[in-house]
C-alpha cells in the first residue's frame, strides 16, 4: 500500500488538480507502469498522465540534498506543480558510509528546505518511507522528523485489514479489505 500510494496520488494530483507532480525518488520507487495502470483505472489517458510527473532520483543523500537545495526551487517555479513526492525519502539517511552527526544535520537542513517551499508555493507534500521498522529509533532522525512535519501516518497491512495511525495527533483507524462486491452485515441491520 505504502509503495503503490505515490504512484496514485500522481494521477490524483494530475486528476483533481490538473497538475504536475514532482517526484523526487530517493529509493528506486517511482514505477511508470503503476502510474499508467492507475490513470487507466480512472479512465485518463496514461500518456498525459505520465507527462505530468516529473521524477528526479537520487542515489545518494549528498544528490538529494543537491537536489533539494539547488535545483528545485527553479522546477518548482518552472511548472507550478500541486504535490511534491519524496519517496523512500528518510532511506538515504541511513547510508553506513555517512556519519550519525552528519545524517543528523543534512536531515534537518534538507527538511527545513522542504518545509520552507511547501509553505512558499503552497504544495502538498509527502514524504514516504517503507521501513517504519527502524526509522523512530536510527540515527535520531525520528525526532527531528517528529518535530518539523505536521503529521506522520503509519500503515500496516495486517491479512484481514490495514491500520492507520495518526502519530503526532494520537488517533487510529481501521480499514477492513472486502472483496469486491462483497456484502457486509452492517448492510443488513445486523452489526455495528
Amino acid at each position: 500500500m505504502i509503495s503503490d500510494l505515490p504512484n496514485q496520488l500522481c494521477v490524483n494530483t494530475y486528476r483533481t488538480f490538473h497538475s504536475e507532480t514532482i517526484y523526487i525518488d530517493g529509493g528506486m520507487s517511482a514505477d511508470p507502469y503503476q502510474i499508467a495502470r492507475y490513470a487507466r483505472m480512472y479512465e485518463l489517458d496514461q500518456q498525459e498522465a505520465l507527462a505530468n510527473v516529473r521524477v528526479s532520483r537520487a542515489f545518494t543523500v549528498y544528490q538529494l540534498s543537491n537536489i533539494l537545495h539547488d535545483n528545485l526551487e527553479t522546477i518548482i517555479e518552472s511548472l507550478r506543480p500541486r504535490t511534491l513526492i519524496l519517496g523512500m525519502f528518510p532511506a538515504l539517511y541511513h547510508d553506513p558510509d555517512v556519519s550519525s552527526q552528519e545524517a543528523q544535520a543534512l536531515f534537518a537542513r534538507d527538511l527545513e528546505k522542504i518545509k520552507e517551499l511547501t509553505i512558499k508555493y503552497n504544495l502538498i507534500t509527502i514524504l514516504t518511507d517503507h521501513d517504519t521498522a527502524i526509522f523512530p529509533n536510527h540515527r535520531g532522525l525520528g525526532k527531528i522528523l517528529s518535530t518539523s512535519v505536521n503529521e506522520i501516518v503509519r500503515m500496516k497491512k495486517h491479512e484481514q485489514f490495514t491500520s492507520i495511525d495518526l502519530v503526532n495527533k494520537q488517533a487510529s483507524a481501521t480499514i477492513l479489505h472486502f472483496a469486491r462486491g462483497q456484502i457486509r452485515l452492517e448492510e443488513f441491520g445486523m452489526a455495528v
